[in-house]
């Protein structure tokens, strides 16, 4: 299912980086608020990690980070219940 999302959205499901706004077409987070996490110091808890590739200017950001990012930060919200 979730592939078949991944293919009319144009997005590799085997990639392992993706953009802010291919997270946001994919989670449903707001591709602000990716970048803006992305900006925070490394030693807040908020922050996400990001990769520029090839020495181009967009923000890249690994797929299994964000997705154990989003999955952990709902889980504190929701107290742990999925």
């Amino acid at each position: 299912m979730i592939k078949d999302l991944l293919k009319k959205l144009e997005i590799d499901p085997h990639a392992k980086y993706l953009t802010a706004k291919q997270i946001e077409l994919v989670f449903g987070i707001p591709s602000k608020s990716v970048l803006n996490r992305s900006n925070l110091p490394s030693t807040d808890s908020r922050h996400l990690p990001s990769v520029r590739l090839k020495g181009g200017r967009k923000k890249y950001f690994e797929r299994k980070v964000v997705a154990r990012f989003f999955c952990l930060a709902n889980n504190a919200e929701t107290g742990g219940r999925s």
